[in-house]
This record gives C-alpha cells, sequence and structure tokens, in this order.
C-alpha cells in the first residue's frame, strides 16, 4: 500500500474522543504512529489492549459545482445514450419532481 494520510482515533474511558492525523503504508502502521503521537500529549489519557481505535483513510476531496438548471436540462430526454441512458435520465427527473 502506498503511504496514505490516515486519521486516527479512539475514545478514552471518560468518553474523551482523540484523533492523530498520520502518514502510513498499512493500518497497523497508522496505529503505531498515532499511538506513539498520543504517549508524547500530555492531555490525552492512556489507553489498554482493549482500547479500539479507527483508522480512517483521508482521500483527497474532489468538489463539483453543478447549477440546478444544469441538473435540469441534463435529465431531458435523449436516445444518444440509449435505454439504459434514458432510463437514468427519468428516473433523476422523477426524484426531482419533473
Amino acid at each position: 500500500m502506498p503511504l496514505a494520510r490516515c486519521r486516527v482515533s479512539y475514545t478514552d474511558a471518560e468518553g474523551v474522543p482523540h484523533s492523530a492525523h498520520v502518514q502510513a503504508e498499512s493500518l497497523y502502521e497508522a496505529v503505531a504512529l498515532a499511538v506513539s503521537e498520543f504517549r508524547r500529549d500530555p492531555l490525552t489519557q492512556q489507553f489498554g489492549p482493549a482500547t479500539e481505535f479507527v483508522v480512517a483513510v483521508e482521500r483527497p476531496v474532489i468538489e463539483h459545482r453543478v447549477r440546478f438548471a444544469q441538473v435540469r436540462r441534463w435529465t431531458e430526454a435523449t436516445i444518444r445514450e440509449g435505454p439504459a441512458g434514458m432510463l437514468k435520465r427519468q428516473k433523476l427527473r422523477a426524484l426531482l419532481g419533473f
């Protein structure tokens, strides 16, 4: 696995959530790097063998901006994409209430 940015988190015995961002090549490396970070932080509560860590791989965020008029225009009937495309457009038109 290539190097990935991960958010590793856990909730301590008092119900306080903690998280650290690390770059790791594997799930276990992500947890080990985060544990190292948590241990250096004096505000972080200790954890035990049963502590569950949540590892979230953070992929680059892609944002798209689409105007409602563009969506509406796209849903207009066309035979260009065949029956499957027509059904997809009809389904979206129904969701939009057209």
